[in-house]
């Protein structure tokens, strides 16, 4: 297994990394390879979604609270349809910038979360003695790729990774739809095997009243699907770089067959006798 270097760098240096690969470059692969390769490489940056602002502040409240105050910022309510309310809320944002926005309603429901998240007595001692918020380079053996990884928590005294997710409904069957929906199974299987772990544990935490969580493992069926995944998505995204072609989704529908088969060097034979309609059964 390939050396792990682990650094402790901030999330949007980590970001700023593109010639890595990242579990979630690898869901965007399996999507479509044209829409992982806009995704990284031609799509304008906008703002961050609101799920995203959330789910960040969430973790940093949870795992770095001491670097809360200095990254975010909770802005109290200005009308802004008044001369004194605009000039309050530019004022707020001259006296906070770099710092990332939140409203009192959210900071609200983002403090009821993590209370609820470290009243769980297993929880707490799963992160207790952790690396958190780490990023960690390595590469797959295999393809020569390049691989990025951030988990939340990495435990130092056990071989368990945590990995905080908000959500609607922390329910069992709720939540094993959010696995599948969300391709949680890859993202299991990628981060316990490039970083030599036997446990990936989901503190799923709602997001509305009473804000139970939940911590899930996953079967040993699931994380083998993921592995598979994870491992396809790897070896066709190598294959795509090398022949600088990326897949629309019926085209990817005949690679991902050309590579079940062990039939990729003659995909593109394929391709060019193919009417290129995609079988609905």
């Amino acid at each position: 297994m390939s050396k792990i270097d682990y650094i402790k760098d901030t999330f949007e240096e980590y970001l700023s990394k593109k010639d890595y690969v990242s579990a979630s470059d690898l869901k965007n692969f399996l999507h479509s390879p044209k829409y992982y390769f806009y995704e990284k490489f031609q799509k304008v940056e906008k703002e961050s979604k609101s799920h995203f602002r959330i789910g960040s502040a969430l973790h940093e409240i949870i795992l770095e609270p001491h670097y809360f105050q200095s990254n975010y910022a909770v802005c109290p309510k200005f009308d802004k349809r008044t001369k004194d309310g605009k000039a309050g809320f530019d004022l707020f944002e001259l006296e906070n910038e770099g710092k990332t926005i939140i409203n009192e309603e959210e900071m609200k429901m983002i403090s009821s979360m993590s209370l609820s998240s470290l009243r769980n007595n297993t929880f707490v001692e799963l992160i207790k003695d952790s690396y958190r918020e780490v990023s960690c380079y390595t590469m797959d053996d295999i393809t020569g790729l390049k691989v990025r990884l951030r988990p939340d928590s990495l435990a130092t005294n056990k071989s368990t990774i945590t990995d905080i997710k908000s959500c609607i409904d922390s329910s069992l069957s709720k939540f094993k739809k959010d696995v599948y929906a969300y391709g949680y199974t890859l993202s299991a299987a990628y981060y316990c095997d490039f970083l030599d772990r036997e446990n990936y544990i989901f503190a799923a935490i709602e997001k509305e009243a009473p804000y139970q969580m939940s911590l899930y493992l996953l079967s040993d069926e699931m994380m083998e699907y993921g592995r598979k995944q994870y491992r396809m998505g790897l070896d066709l995204l190598k294959w795509s770089q090398d022949n600088n072609y990326w897949c629309d989704y019926v085209e990817f529908e005949i690679l991902k067959e050309c590579y079940e088969l062990g039939n990729l060097d003659n995909f593109f034979d394929i391709l060019s006798k193919s009417e290129m309609i995609g079988i609905i059964s």
